[in-house]
């Protein structure tokens, strides 16, 4: 007959057992663990992940408009003044409205000056005083009244005398003729041709009136261009 195990033998062996299940139960309950949340992970909805979301491409993100290649309506010469009747009219009008000069007969000495931006730059006579001459700018929608002018220091090929004419001689519709003249011989004599971007009037002798430039320098060949006192093109001859 054997004898009974001692009570320390048993209280080891209980402490054994215990061990063992605690160990195994945590292993286990680990693997649930991770097990679980793995499934859970997966059953999120799309906008509980905790994960972030791929960047979308520009292209597709909500709101966005691709961008074109279509030519803004402001080129093509629509945003150069020298095309721009209505606009060069309307200079002319707030020029004669002025305070100093509405109502008098107005006389432009030697030129007459137009820019792509919508510059304009003229020496008028003064009304109260033939013999002064002032220079005069338009920019930004508004004249204004430059410094004077001293019409001796060009004599004897410029005078007041053989060099000055009635503003209203001068046809501002004119310049989008000249402009688009010169331009129609840019395209057609350089491989890269820009805008025209200055037209002027030159007042000669008996106030006979010369728009210019009037030659086009082409990548081979070169034109000379002649103009009518309105700007409408009369020759073109190519050399």
């Amino acid at each position: 007959m054997k004898p009974p195990p001692s009570t320390r033998m048993l209280f080891s062996a209980v402490l054994l057992v215990l061990a063992g299940a605690a160990v195994a139960g945590g292993a286990l309950q680990t693997l649930g663990e991770t097990l679980g949340h793995s499934v859970q992970a997966d059953r999120l909805p799309p906008y509980l992940s905790s994960a972030p979301p791929r960047e979308q491409p520009a292209s597709l993100s909500p709101g966005f408009t691709a961008p074109t290649n279509a030519p803004s309506a402001a080129l093509h010469g629509r945003s150069n003044r020298l095309f721009d009747v209505d606009y060069l009219l309307a200079a002319r009008q707030a020029l004669e409205k002025l305070p100093a000069l509405a109502g008098h007969r107005l006389t432009v000495f030697h030129s007459v000056h137009f820019y792509e931006d919508g510059r304009i730059n003229l020496d008028l006579v003064d009304p109260q005083q033939p013999g002064h001459v002032d220079s005069y700018h338009f920019e930004r929608g508004r004249w204004r009244k430059g410094g004077p002018i001293d019409p001796q220091r060009f004599a004897p090929t410029i005078s007041l005398q053989r060099s000055t004419t009635a503003l209203a001689n001068i046809d501002f519709e004119a310049v989008p003729r000249v402009a688009e003249a010169l331009q129609v011989q840019r395209s057609a004599l350089m491989g890269t041709p820009g805008e025209v971007g200055h037209v002027h009037v030159i007042v000669r002798k008996a106030g006979t009136l010369v728009w210019l430039p009037d030659e086009v320098a082409g990548d081979r060949e070169s034109a000379h261009l002649s103009f009518d006192a309105q700007g409408t093109l009369r020759r073109v001859s190519r050399q």
